[in-house]
């Protein structure tokens, strides 16, 4: 008897022992942060997936949805092959969290092919984790080791996560789900935030729902056809149609008429302006001896070099599948790419130097001064607005049609809407003064910078070619108050020396303060064409000197400027640093300084050309092919972003960010920017600038080449 009561006092001792244990481990661990609570042998997929496994809206809603959900139910029970497709079509267990996999899209297309009895409505509800309880801290200190930055413990990595401009954030999941189409966003919420609650709540844990209307989409065209919409094509249409006409009669009269006269009836300014022929002919004009190719040729470099920049950024912007690559571009670069949104500074530079070139001789010539004045001005906007003004109607009212996918409503949709409603702005070019988010076209605010700054850059050459004393006196005046104006601003506002590509400028480029006050502003944004100007000032002087230097110094000086180019520039790298102090007076120096250093290299390459040249190279920068590209500058300029808003937003699975997937994508887009851009300056852009020539009295020339063959000096 004694023998069993002691076995049994040590089984019961025992016992209670490991409930006590157990009764610790699940309530009550401890943490190397102080937490007092940890899910048990839990991870975020474990729970998305007690909460998911049988998921669907239910109890809420219109009747129609709930008919439409118990059909669903039923036929899902019964294997019913629509409604297993519905249902196999999302996942109920997220992975790659930790890595930065956010967007758990599941397969779009299988949900909203389902067309029958009901129809597959795809929407994209956005999830995001919390602690439930403020007592318990969860809070860690971030390292610079991306695979080891929540302290060894997932939990505070997920539930202690802040907003890092730099990393992806891991508490927000973005889930595609499958639902009746009869059903509403709101209805999902309600019944998503019930399951969760329910799940998550006993854990501590708040999972917050949300879901966007928008992110709801069906296997249809949802955006209306309207009127303008309608006008839109009819106008494309009708354009092409026209030029169709005037290329049939140009090759037709070609054919007969050769070696007389009449061959050039063609020229007639109502037919030439629209032949293709004459198009392709002045697109591939080339004179070997016109010094001005080399400006073609280095607005291809900084073009391509442009279209590399926003692919990156919109491949980093769009849902990644693992976030590594991106995150260690901001510790460890190269920091080429993170300091280079001032790459748009040589086309201000090129368009300051060839507005002087251009505008320099009306000036010479006897007549008003008003006139003068004005036609300039008047000539330039004429050239640009039509087709400007194409792609604003193409984004507004044709692009949202191109296209489908999960983020496609979201993302499209709403650059559409923006160009409906703010497409005036981008007319009268004040675009960079409005508020980023209401900015039609995302380039826009730099064709309103490059129009202001023309119109002053119209006076200066006035004054300049009036008194040439007092022009280089307002010039050097314009060039110390762009360079005082940033740095005051910068100053006073304590605003970034840069325009930072974190992570949520790459998600929503609108969104960022430093992008809408300090960076579009045409006054933040003028000393790269003020030397410009300057630096067309000083070139026709250093040719009446008849000015030369050796091979050796071209290079050497060049290989010099270029070294002091690439410090300055890399040395904006330094604001990316975590935890470092902000210094005013850093930040405001450089602002004004960052702005200077593309002018800086510009105009050393543009002396050693235009006075001694660069021998081989120059052939490189200056040949047929290369210079009939940068012909295209301006509506490459135009098309790239919608280009690849096209190619992003269709996305069915996240990318994953390698040099190889960022080369094909980015040689993907650019043959397809400069098909567009092709289309465009065929079908438009050439037409109306000859037209425009018409209406100016500039005679439009038949030769193949010319003396001062055309430079597009838009971009």
């Amino acid at each position: 008897m004694m023998s069993w009561s002691r076995k049994t006092i040590v089984l019961i001792s025992f016992h209670l022992l490991a409930g006590h244990c157990k009764s610790l481990r699940t309530e009550s661990p401890t943490s190397p942060l102080g937490s007092e609570w940890i899910p048990a042998g839990l991870w975020i997929p474990d729970l998305f997936y007690r909460a998911l496994a049988n998921f669907t809206v239910r109890n809420v809603g219109s009747i129609d949805c709930q008919k439409q959900t118990d059909l669903y139910e039923t036929n899902l029970r019964n294997h019913t092959s629509w409604a297993v497709r519905m249902a196999e079509s999302w996942d109920r267990r997220p992975i790659g969290i930790l890595g930065g996999n956010m967007y758990h899209f599941g397969i779009y297309d299988e949900c909203v092919d389902v067309r029958y009895p009901i129809r597959g409505q795809y929407c994209l509800p956005e999830v995001k984790l919390i602690s439930a309880s403020s007592d318990k801290n969860f809070s860690f200190i971030r390292t610079e080791d991306l695979d080891n930055f929540g302290n060894n413990h997932t939990w505070h990595t997920i539930l202690g996560w802040a907003d890092y401009p730099d990393q992806i954030r891991r508490n927000i999941l973005k889930l595609g789900i499958c639902i009746p189409d009869s059903c509403t966003a709101s209805d999902l919420q309600i019944s998503l935030q019930k399951e969760f609650d329910n799940v998550f709540s006993p854990e501590d844990i708040k999972a917050q729902v949300k879901v966007d209307p928008i992110t709801c989409t069906v296997g249809r065209d949802m955006y209306p056809y309207n009127t303008a919409y309608y006008v839109t094509v009819s106008i494309l249409c009708l354009l092409i149609l026209i030029c169709c006409c005037a290329t049939l009669h140009h090759f037709i009269i070609s054919l007969n008429h050769q070696n007389t006269e009449y061959a050039y009836e063609i020229s007639n300014p109502l037919f030439s302006s629209f032949s293709f022929i004459n198009s392709c002919k002045e697109l591939l004009k080339f004179d070997s001896k016109n010094e001005l190719n080399i400006i073609n040729g280095l607005k291809l470099l900084v073009m391509l070099t442009v279209l590399y920049g926003h692919k990156y950024g919109y491949l980093s912007g769009y849902p990644l599948v693992y976030s590594k690559s991106l995150e260690d571009l901001f510790l460890n670069g190269p920091n080429i790419i993170i300091t280079s949104m001032n790459l748009v500074d040589p086309f201000f530079f090129f368009s300051g130097l060839l507005m002087y070139l251009t505008v320099s001789p009306i000036f010479l010539k006897k007549g008003p001064v008003w006139i003068k004045l004005i036609s300039p001005i008047i000539y330039r906007i004429l050239r640009i607005l039509p087709t400007y003004c194409m792609m604003m109607a193409i984004v507004s009212h044709i692009l949202p049609h191109y296209g489908d996918g999960p983020l496609w409503p979201q993302k499209v949709w709403h650059e559409a809407e923006k160009c409906k409603d703010y497409w005036w702005t981008n007319v009268i070019f004040i675009s960079n003064f409005i508020d980023a988010k209401y900015q039609c076209l995302l380039i826009s605010w730099y064709m309103s910078c490059d129009i202001q700054l023309f119109i002053i850059g119209v006076i200066t050459v006035y004054v300049y070619t009036t008194n040439s004393k007092y022009g280089i006196g307002l010039v050097s005046v314009l060039l110390a108050v762009s360079l005082f104006v940033p740095f005051i601003i910068t100053l006073l506002n304590k605003s970034d020396a840069i325009l930072q590509v974190y992570i949520p400028f790459l998600e929503n480029a609108r969104s960022s303060i430093t992008f809408n006050k300090t960076y579009r502003p045409s006054y933040m944004r003028a000393t790269p064409f003020i030397i410009g100007l300057g630096t067309g000032f000083i070139i026709p002087k250093l040719k009446e000197m008849k000015l030369k230097f050796s091979q050796i110094t071209v290079f050497a000086g060049t290989i010099i400027a270029f070294i002091i180019f690439l410090w300055i520039q890399l040395y904006g790298a330094i604001f990316y640093q975590r935890d470092r102090p902000y210094y005013p007076i850093e930040q405001a120096f450089y602002s004004s300084v960052s702005h200077s250093v593309f002018p800086f290299l510009c105009v050393i390459i543009s002396v050693f050309h235009f006075t001694t040249g660069y021998g081989l190279l120059t052939k490189v920068f200056a040949n047929r092919f290369v210079v009939s590209l940068g012909r295209l500058s301006y509506s490459v300029f135009l098309v790239n972003l919608p280009i690849m808003l096209i190619s992003q937003s269709s996305l069915r699975l996240p990318n994953y960010l390698s040099a190889k997937n960022l080369f094909n994508a980015v040689v993907h887009d650019i043959f397809y920017c400069y098909l567009a851009s092709f289309i465009l300056y065929l079908v438009v852009e050439a037409p109306f600038r000859n037209l425009v020539k018409i209406m100016f009295g500039r005679r439009i020339k038949k030769s193949s080449s010319t003396t001062n063959a055309p430079v597009n000096n838009t971009v």
